[in-house]
């Protein structure tokens, strides 16, 4: 994977300011503030319906702010083409759309797309970086397969091998770990942090705690549509936060490997 530009100026990043966001009347964040960590893979997490993925959305330019704004070096994103904003940001959604009757290849080359133009559709170098990101996926074998034909979880890297070949700085990623079996799990989140370590900046939505503990070097803890806790994941997990946002009586324990937190719910039959 080519690496990207870490970025020195904190003007130049990606954050929301003063946001309200929401659907069809009903507000699920008000007056939100948050600043995209460069060069950190972040999980942002929290109870259901808590507006993890609103914001991821915000982010990604699918979901227009009531009031506020998302700012992308410096700028406005909704000041800015689409095709310039997908050469910065790319998002994965929680249920991404393709026709039936494209092949696999053909979907990941599209991450290729905000880098052409009607004179110009395809680059040199562009057949090489499709390649290498069905390689790193794990997707090579299927290239000329019809995504019909593939399971759930096989589609899902598939469609993270379309992110990868787009290259940008940001990756944005809803809930990618959906439909994927636990060691698939673990081959994506391995994949975030190589993202990390290439030089983008990686934001994933994630349901597990313990797997966003142990694989994120950044957390982000929401609870009713605002940002109650960020940072390091051993600052940020403690039984308070727990009990109060996920409402679980937890043990808080460190993984023996790599030290991070790791939450063990208390058994109801063994006293306190």
């Amino acid at each position: 994977m080519t690496t990207a530009t870490r970025f020195e100026n904190p003007a130049d990043g990606l954050r929301i300011q003063d946001a309200r966001l929401g659907y069809d009347g009903r507000i699920v964040s008000d007056g939100l503030n948050f600043s995209v960590r460069e060069g950190e893979f972040t999980a942002i997490i929290g109870p259901n319906g808590c507006g993890k993925s609103t914001l991821l959305k915000a982010l990604a330019r699918t979901l227009k702010p009531l009031a506020g704004k998302v700012i992308v070096d410096g700028v406005d994103v909704r000041t800015l083409r689409p095709k310039a904003v997908a050469r910065r940001i790319a998002a994965l959604p929680q249920h991404p759309v393709a026709p039936e009757s494209l092949r696999v290849r053909d979907l990941v080359a599209r991450g290729r797309h905000p880098y052409h133009s009607l004179l110009r559709q395809w680059h040199p170098g562009d057949a090489e970086i499709v390649d290498a990101a069905m390689a790193a996926t794990g997707v090579a074998d299927y290239a000329d397969r019809l995504l019909t034909e593939l399971s759930g979880g096989q589609r899902q890297r598939v469609w993270i091998a379309m992110v990868l070949a787009q290259q940008t700085d940001y990756v944005l990623l809803d809930e990618p770990t959906s439909f994927l079996d636990l060691a698939h799990q673990v081959e994506l989140l391995h994949l975030c942090q190589d993202m990390r370590a290439d030089g983008r900046t990686v934001v994933a939505v994630l349901h597990d705690i313990n797997q966003a503990a142990r694989y994120a070097s950044h957390l982000v803890v929401m609870h009713d549509g605002e940002i109650v806790r960020e940072g390091a994941p051993g600052d940020v997990l403690d039984a308070e936060v727990v009990a109060d946002v996920f409402g679980i009586d937890g043990i808080i324990e460190r993984d023996s490997q790599s030290g991070a937190p790791m939450i063990t719910v208390r058994d109801r039959r063994v006293p306190s």
